[in-house]
């Protein structure tokens, strides 16, 4: 008989391929939300320090003049839609993270079919080997007693 051959076999190469492609894109995804995350306690950290620098320089002299008050102004309000605007890449990037998880999912799923059929026919394989092993076997008594005359060698 020959040797074991599952027909899907390159569905299932193709399958596994996808999901080493999926995996590297789900890290690079991963990888760009990390990067949006620390731009974004950084931009956080930069209003903080603004606002201690304001606060310490209306601690020192008591006044803040207009001048000083719409610089401090101006760059907070700059910052501060940067801060949102960088949110919204952040909710991008986890929508993106989040669709190449799902897509990570189901081909994991579409390979454990394929595995479990492959197992399923392979045990199915061994059966019908077995089977025809004893058949064989059968049929070498068979012969083994009917060459001896009937006695059993």
């Amino acid at each position: 008989m020959k040797q074991f051959q599952f027909r899907l076999q390159k569905v299932m190469e193709t399958t596994m391929t996808r999901e080493e492609v999926q995996k590297r894109e789900l890290a690079e995804a991963f990888g760009r939300l990390r990067r949006c995350e620390e731009e974004l306690e950084a931009m956080l950290e930069r209003l903080e320090q603004q606002i201690a620098e304001f606060e310490s320089a209306a601690d020192r002299t008591h006044a803040v003049r207009v001048s000083e008050l719409m610089n401090y102004s101006g760059w907070t309000e700059v910052l501060a839609g940067e801060i949102r605007a960088q949110r919204v890449r952040i909710e991008k990037q986890n929508e993106e993270v989040r669709l190449h998880r799902e897509r990570l999912l189901e081909i994991t799923r579409d390979k454990k079919v394929l595995e479990k059929l492959k197992d399923k026919k392979y045990a199915e394989f061994k059966k019908k080997l077995r089977n025809m092993e004893q058949k064989f076997m059968d049929e070498l008594s068979v012969r083994s007693f009917h060459n001896g005359n009937g006695i059993m060698q």
